[in-house]
């Protein structure tokens, strides 16, 4: 009998201690969080383009526009423009949008003629465009500036790549010297 009063008793203060006591229960969770960083990334082919020495002397002429163009130094681009008037392809491993900028800076060394910032050709000055493959040269080319050029592309996609090319027009006077000028044309990408 007190076996059992005990056994009893002990069932009682075990089901007390399992009312009373709180519930085993997980008291933190994990979250992983994942960050992918916009990356812009673009790489230009070729890197070098003598004016008027895709099929000309290299040598050049004053007053006279000059394209990048592979079908000739002197051939204007067609509306619209076709992959194969564009020397360059940009190739772009970005992962976001971007937009396009192409700066002409002046030339320098020799008679270093200076970007007129306008695409007009002048005393001393040069005009410089930019365009690209499926726009229109005629209404689509872009004036490359010193520097603060406006976009070549907008809206570019993630991974897109595009054929584009130059246009340079002489000065109107003449040079003094037969020294070699040099420029180097800036290509930025940034985020649209």
């Amino acid at each position: 009998m007190i076996r059992r009063y005990i056994l009893g008793l002990i069932l009682a203060l075990a089901l007390v201690g399992a009312l009373v006591s709180p519930a085993i229960a997980a008291t933190s969770q994990n979250v992983e969080v994942t960050a992918t960083p916009s990356y812009i990334s673009i790489s230009n082919a070729p890197t070098a383009w003598t004016v008027n020495g895709i099929t000309g002397s290299g040598v050049l002429t004053i007053n006279t526009t000059y394209y990048s163009n592979p079908l000739g130094d002197t051939i204007e681009p067609s509306d619209p423009v076709v992959d194969g008037e564009c020397r360059f392809t940009i190739t772009n491993t970005s992962s976001v949008a971007t937009d396009l900028t192409v700066n002409f800076p002046h030339f320098t060394g020799g008679d270093a003629m200076q970007n007129s910032d306008d695409g007009i050709a002048g005393v001393g000055e040069f005009g410089a465009f930019s365009y690209l493959s499926g726009v229109n040269y005629s209404t689509g080319k872009v004036i490359a500036k010193n520097t603060g050029s406006l976009d070549l592309k907008d809206g570019l996609a993630a991974t897109t790549d595009v054929k584009w090319g130059l246009t340079c027009i002489t000065q109107t006077d003449v040079w003094t010297s037969g020294t070699p000028m040099t420029s180097t044309v800036v290509i930025t990408a940034s985020a649209d």
